[in-house]
């Protein structure tokens, strides 16, 4: 228990030292409240059966409503600073847990036990409903409760050690009830991460418009109303499990609580009417057991607070733990960039959990400069290739090489530095254009521009109403820039030429395209990357002819390496492949000139 609310006070300290303060000076406003309410009406009550002196009942009730006034004053001015420190706080655990997630090995984010266990740790941050600040002001509660409570007792003691005994004993029980049923809930409310997850899948689909084509043009709404509605419920028979014990323990608390009055209330009549004590002694004695009451349920509440709090934080703590594995190399840099020598050795890959290898004994040689095709039907191994290349994943067995180094001892940040990479399924991000190439470099503009152009784009810029600074998308931007499929390749490949990289990649980003657009694509990408390594990825063969050699994939091994006119000779898959698609690329040019003579 202490040691997630060690972490918590750690944190905190460094994040936003003041927010420690403020609690210490709330915990100290609070206290001016139950010393008033327990102690100045006594005085006025026996000052009004008694001597009924003016200046005695004025001094009284200016000193409590003084009391009460700063009291409330100050616990709401420390409350407010201290809710502004908190959001401070909540940023910087918000960052710390992006920050983590964008370190994290690739691989983890393609694994839903992964992706579990970062819901989970999520729910540090929003502790019992309230967030992570509820279990602070907890453990400073309790230092303030636990003066409070000794100075209730002290006056209850005064009348009776064992009604304070009687007491205590109720709130344990009470405490006891209470953290069961906390102990069952943060167990159920882990339990539902992954259906959590399922939902908010669910609803981020409906609302990305980038779904909205297949959902209506194939009737989808149904299906998925359907699908949402099987987990919402699946997620109310969690809902259901907790409100029903919570409610078991408010019924147990409410009959403590009936107890507590009877027996304090039965007590102190009993006395007032054998003139035992004053009517004033018996307001005194009322409200202490109230506040007495209170002071000890929310020393206990507290205590649970940060009891619950720990099966949140062990969570947290397994996420933060897990390791990044790609960036513990040994970080050597400063590579020839100008002469790199790539190799995989005997490289075998099967991705976690998996019984059978993607790629198998892999061996290749790329040279500095060299265009390499890499060809196979889909499925055959060209993305696992290439995501090893990348080091995305790390391989099973064997290893990968740069200038003789395996890759694995160069700096994870500087190796990445080295590749650029149009991929397949390129993302753009709803910010401007300009950010998606430079990603907040503060590149020149006409860098920019000029790149833009290069890829064909410059005409486009020119409609546009801010130019480079136009944003992509809709999302924040009325007049947001949607790029047409060709247009988005564009992009992506303007921002691999922008990063400079010495070797460049293309993933399929031409797969949805037909021959002739992707042959254009491939030509003027080919004619932007003269003088780098360059990796034409495809299950097509529209990139061979600008190659300098061609690597084929089948079933996850390489099975044919050439030129294309080696390839051709063996008569193997390539060739085979070829004639395939050349006879489809004829078919295609035959029906556009019909087309064209009708």
């Amino acid at each position: 228990m202490l040691k997630g609310l060690k972490f918590l006070l750690k944190q905190v300290w460094n994040y936003k030292k003041i927010y420690i303060l403020y609690e210490i000076l709330l915990q100290l406003s609070k206290l001016m409240i139950p010393i008033s309410t327990i102690i100045f009406p006594k005085y006025i009550i026996d000052e009004l059966l008694g001597k009924q002196r003016a200046e005695y009942l004025a001094s009284f009730i200016i000193g409590m409503l003084s009391l009460n006034f700063l009291g409330d004053f100050f616990t709401n001015f420390f409350e407010g600073k201290i809710f502004a420190a908190k959001g401070i706080v909540f940023n910087r655990f918000q960052y710390d847990m992006s920050e983590k997630l964008l370190d994290c090995d690739y691989e983890n984010i393609e694994n839903p036990e992964f992706l579990d266990i970062k819901e989970q740790a999520e729910k540090f941050l929003y502790a019992n409903g309230m967030g992570f600040g509820v279990v602070l002001n907890s453990a400073f509660n309790i230092i303030g409760n636990i003066f409070v409570f000794a100075g209730i007792v002290a006056v209850i003691s005064t009348l009776s050690v064992w009604v304070v005994l009687i007491f205590v004993v109720l709130v344990l029980l009470s405490a006891y009830v209470d953290s069961k049923v906390r102990k069952n809930y943060t167990k159920w409310d882990m339990e539902k991460v992954p259906i959590e997850r399922k939902t908010s899948y669910m609803i981020d689909v409906i609302e990305d418009f980038s779904y909205g084509k297949d959902i209506r043009i194939y009737g989808a709404k149904n299906f998925l109303l359907k699908k949402i509605s099987a987990v919402l419920n699946e997620s109310n028979r969690f809902y259901a499990k907790q409100i029903k014990v919570l409610n078991k323990s408010k019924y147990f608390n409410s009959f403590m609580t009936l107890m507590r009055d009877g027996i304090s209330y039965s007590y102190l009549v009993y006395h007032v009417l054998r003139k035992m004590i004053t009517i004033g002694d018996f307001s005194m004695y009322i409200n202490a057991v109230a506040q007495f009451s209170n002071a000890m349920n929310e020393l206990m509440r507290s205590i649970l607070d940060i009891q619950q709090f720990s099966g949140y934080y062990e969570a947290l703590e397994k996420y933060l733990n897990i390791p990044a594995t790609m960036r513990e190399g040994k970080g050597k840099k400063g590579l020839d960039e100008d002469k790199l020598h790539i190799e995989f050795h005997d490289v075998s890959f099967r991705y976690p959990k998996q019984e059978s290898y993607a790629v198998r004994h892999i061996n290749l040689k790329i040279d500095t400069g060299e265009k390499l095709a890499v060809i196979g039907e889909n499925g055959a191994g060209k993305t696992t290739f290439v995501k090893l290349l990348m080091r995305l994943y790390d391989p099973t067995e064997g290893y990968i090489s740069v200038n003789g180094i395996d890759i694995r001892e160069l700096d994870y940040e500087y190796y990445q530095s080295l590749l650029a990479v149009v991929f397949q399924d390129y993302k753009l991000f709803s910010f401007s254009i300009k950010e998606n190439l430079d990603f907040g470099k503060e590149s020149d503009d006409k860098t920019i521009v000029n790149e833009l152009t290069q890829v064909g784009l410059k005409s486009k810029l020119d409609l546009l109403p801010n130019d480079i600074y136009t944003n992509l998308h809709k999302n924040f931007e009325a007049d947001g820039f949607e790029p047409s499929g060709g247009e988005g390749q564009k992009i992506a490949i303007a921002r691999a030429l922008h990063k400079g990289a010495p070797i460049i990649i293309l993933d399929e980003p031409t797969a949805a395209l037909d021959p002739r657009a992707e042959y254009n694509i491939y030509q003027n990408f080919n004619q932007l990357v003269q003088g780098k390594t360059a990796l034409f990825i495809s299950h097509r063969m529209s990139s061979a002819q600008f190659c300098d050699k061609i690597v084929v994939f089948d079933k996850g091994r390489i099975c044919e390496y050439g030129t294309h006119t080696e390839l051709m000779e063996e008569k193997g898959l390539y060739e085979e492949l070829y004639h395939m698609q050349a006879q489809f690329y004829v078919q295609e040019e035959k029906k556009e000139n019909e087309m064209v003579n009708i």
